[in-house]
C-alpha cells in the first residue's frame, strides 16, 4: 500500500507539473486574442480622439490668426486716424499762428504812432471790441 500511496503522488506531482507547465501556453492562447481586440479599440478610441482634438487645436489657432490680423487691421485704422488728426492739427495750428502774426503786425504800427499805445488803445477797444469786452466804469468815488 505505501507503494500505491507513493505512485499516486508521483502522478499528481507530475499532473500539477504539466498544468503549470502549460499554463501559461494556454493563458496566451485564450486570451491574446482578447487582449489584441481590446488593445485595438482602445487604439482607435485614442487616435479618434486625438484627430479631433488636432481639429480643434487648429480650429482654435485659425481663430486666434484671425483675431491677430483683425487687430493689426483695427491698429493701421486707428494709426491712421491719428495721424489724420494730427495733420489736421498741424494745418490749424499754423493757420492761427498765421492769424496772430497778421494780428500782431496791425497792432505793430498802431503802437508807433503818436501818441504811444494810449492813443491806440482807444482805437483798438472800437476796432476790437469783439474779442475783448469794453473796460469798466471806474467808481467816481
Amino acid at each position: 500500500m505505501d507503494i500505491l500511496l507513493i505512485v499516486a503522488t508521483l502522478v499528481v506531482a507530475a499532473a500539477g507539473l504539466y498544468v503549470a507547465f502549460t499554463f501559461n501556453r494556454r493563458t496566451k492562447a485564450n486570451f491574446a486574442p482578447l487582449l489584441d481586440d481590446a488593445i485595438k479599440d482602445v487604439t482607435g478610441h485614442i487616435d479618434a480622439i486625438a484627430e479631433d482634438l488636432r481639429a480643434r487645436i487648429r480650429a482654435i489657432a485659425d481663430d486666434l490668426q484671425r483675431d491677430r490680423e483683425q487687430g493689426r487691421l483695427e491698429t493701421r485704422k486707428t494709426q491712421g486716424r491719428l495721424d489724420h488728426a494730427d495733420s489736421r492739427m498741424t494745418t490749424i495750428s499754423s493757420q492761427i499762428s498765421t492769424e496772430l502774426d497778421t494780428i500782431r503786425r496791425l497792432i505793430e504800427p498802431r503802437d508807433a504812432r503818436p501818441g504811444g499805445a494810449e492813443a491806440t488803445s482807444e482805437n483798438h477797444e472800437r476796432t476790437a471790441d469783439w474779442w475783448e469786452p469794453p473796460p469798466r466804469p471806474r467808481d467816481p468815488g
